[in-house]
């Protein structure tokens, strides 16, 4: 295969597939992209929580001041329990600003896109598609093959599945290894699901709380979190399961008010001054999902397709970093392309160097990945009271400050040691008493 002839598919145009496109663009590795909705840049879905380690990707793209523009800075979590009685605070997010000159930051969904797409190169944008549902993958000699619902289709050296965590190419690896004979195939429903999540977004007039606000309400068999931006704010209820299950769930109108019924008089601030129902009647979208948990084992196939995001791994978005996992993934594996095209020596890399780079990005990436995965687990379950001795945690172990500044110091070292993109030069904005231990290329520190 020639040079010029190397391309890669995404597939999926969230806040990951974007990503991937402005990396690859940077990396001058041509890309496709499809969607399958009408439009990239979309008012839908929950409101996004950036933390520090996803932030400072985005802003080695370039992004610092359009996130920082549209975002609000989140810092001391206040918590209730289901009555609104005070239980304590959470200093989480004030300790990862002391460690990395940055408050993680919530902004919406429709936003981010904006930016990262505005970030995609003019010339790059044509090739953004959308409407594009993908139906099937074929293989052809080098070539990849993407089919699509409204019969058209795409071929490219690679797939890069950015699709979500009912991700079509997952499904697709998995029915392509299986049809090569492989042995190392992906189990149908790789994912867990112990919770159910209401989320909802209101006008943040409408709750009288300002910019930045963050609260939590923990008890048995549910847990809240709200967080304020400028024009919204946005509520998560996380839900406990009768079961656990793998099986996929499509909730209906009927299932979330059932569910508002349950929990309406939950208190959201302190006194029950704002409950879930009243927060609920004032909302602009809301949604109810499963949160499914889990890492898949293999993220890629034959150096033809590669899992990053939800496709590849589900958090819970008890810790918030779902999102932000998504980016670093594209940080490592815009990496080993950029490594592996450089290095071709002639032409275009082989599927053999193609499937190293893959492996080398998934090895780089999984043990933080299932650490973090669990903690996100944790997080939920404790919050939720799901066991005696998790309610005991949440309660009289986790709320101590002295505690929480302990266990910070090890989340700080794995924040410290995210990579940067290798090929991009940029000025370091976030600076704390924690160093990072990779600098971004010709990059000097913020004063």
């Amino acid at each position: 295969m020639a040079a010029s002839d190397f391309k890669i598919i995404i597939a999926g145009g969230g806040p990951v597939g974007l990503t991937a496109a402005i990396a690859l663009a940077k990396a001058g590795i041509r890309f496709i992209l499809l969607e399958r909705r009408s439009q990239v840049i979309i008012d839908a879905g929950s409101n996004l929580v950036m933390l520090p380690n996803g932030m400072r990707a985005l802003y080695q793209l370039g992004l610092g001041d359009s996130l920082d523009k549209v975002s609000s800075a989140l810092s001391n979590v206040d918590v209730f329990n289901h009555q609104g009685r005070y239980t304590g605070d959470l200093q989480w997010l004030n300790l990862l600003e002391q460690n990395f000159g940055a408050f993680p930051r919530v902004l919406s969904r429709e936003d981010l896109t904006r930016i990262l797409y505005e970030a995609v190169p003019e010339d790059a944008r044509s090739n953004i598609y959308v409407n594009k549902k993908v139906s099937n993958i074929t293989v052809e000699g080098e070539s990849t093959i993407v089919h699509c619902a409204d019969g058209t289709s795409y071929s490219g050296s690679a797939v890069i599945g950015a699709d979500g965590v009912h991700s079509v190419i997952r499904a697709n690896m998995r029915t392509l290894a299986l049809a090569a004979g492989a042995s190392e195939v992906n189990k149908e429903q790789p994912y867990l699901t112990t919770f159910r999540c209401l989320w909802f977004r209101v006008p943040s007039s409408t709750v009288n709380l300002k910019p930045g606000t963050t609260l939590e309400t923990h008890g048995s068999g549910a847990a809240t979190q709200l967080f304020v931006g400028e024009d919204s704010a946005v509520i998560g209820l996380y839900e406990t399961l009768d079961e656990p299950t793998r099986v996929r769930f499509r909730f209906t109108e009927a299932d979330e008010a059932a569910v508002v019924e349950r929990w309406g008089n939950l208190a959201l601030t302190a006194g029950g001054s704002l409950t879930l129902r009243m927060a609920y009647d004032r909302r602009i979208q809301s949604g109810l999902v499963s949160l499914e948990e889990g890492v898949t084992e293999h993220w890629s196939w034959d150096g033809r397709i590669v899992l990053v995001g939800d496709a590849a791994h589900k958090y819970t978005p008890s810790t918030g970093a779902g999102c932000n996992t998504g980016v670093l993934d594209i940080v490592t594996l815009a990496n080993e392309l950029h490594k592996v095209v450089s290095n071709a020596e002639v032409g275009a890399p082989s599927r053999q160097e193609m499937a190293s780079a893959f492996n080398a990005y998934q090895k780089s990436r999984y043990a933080g990945v299932v650490d973090g995965c669990q903690r996100a687990g944790m997080v939920t379950s404790m919050t939720t009271w799901r066991t005696w001795k998790l309610w005991f945690l949440d309660q009289y172990v986790f709320s101590w400050h002295f505690v929480q500044r302990y266990l910070a110091k090890f989340v700080a070292v794995k924040y410290a040691s995210m990579e940067v993109f290798s090929y991009i030069k940029a000025t370091e904005r976030m600076v704390g008493r924690h160093p990072w231990v990779n600098s971004f290329p010709a990059s000097a520190k913020a004063k």
